[in-house]
């Protein structure tokens, strides 16, 4: 028993069969012989959770970066196809910058963006990219070099931005909550 004392309660230790025997440890009742199995139950063991295999996880991973890239890099496009891409990806209400918003109200903002803003580049640092998927949403975060630039205002700016994007993803993936804040 000093011996298990004198670890820390975190530190977990496994021993072998000879390390037990040696110190007397055993892991069934003292009244209860090794072979008895009369205090064993008959009921099958739940099935496992089922998880998913790596090279899975890793094609639902690379889905998610790549649709997220895909709309990033393309809201550089004409105004009513990258419209269009908005309509098609994102759900009916999403998380919005910190406030939930109807799908209409989105399509509305970036349509001002856009008309603000008609020349547009983006481009994202793919070594900046991080994809954590549970419950069948995916989280994508990063950061994108962008250039935008209005010939009527005689204004163009540039700079960098941090970038998070949840989906739910399945056969026909949507975006559910976006945000980003300009770095620089």
């Amino acid at each position: 028993m000093e011996l298990a004392s004198s670890y820390d309660k975190h530190d977990i230790r496994y021993l072998s069969a000879s390390e037990m025997a040696e110190l007397r440890v055993t892991n069934v009742a003292a009244n209860q012989s090794p072979a008895d199995t009369s205090q064993v139950s008959t009921r099958p063991d739940p099935a496992p959770v089922p998880v998913p295999a790596p090279d899975a996880r890793q094609q639902v991973e690379s889905a998610a970066v790549a649709f997220v890239k895909d709309l990033i890099e393309h809201h550089g496009d004409n105004d009513d196809f990258a419209l269009a891409q908005v309509q098609a990806s994102y759900a009916r209400t999403v998380d919005y910058y910190g406030k939930l918003t109807n799908l209409s109200s989105i399509i509305q903002d970036k349509r001002n963006y856009y008309r603000r803003w008609p020349e547009r580049i983006y481009n994202v640092r793919n070594d900046s990219i991080v994809v954590t998927c549970a419950n069948d949403r995916c989280m994508v975060s990063g950061i994108y070099d962008w250039v935008v630039r209005s010939p009527s205002i005689h204004k163009q700016d540039k700079g960098a931005s941090n970038f998070s994007y949840t989906i739910s993803t399945g056969p026909y993936p949507k975006i559910i909550a976006e945000t980003s804040k300009v770095r620089s």
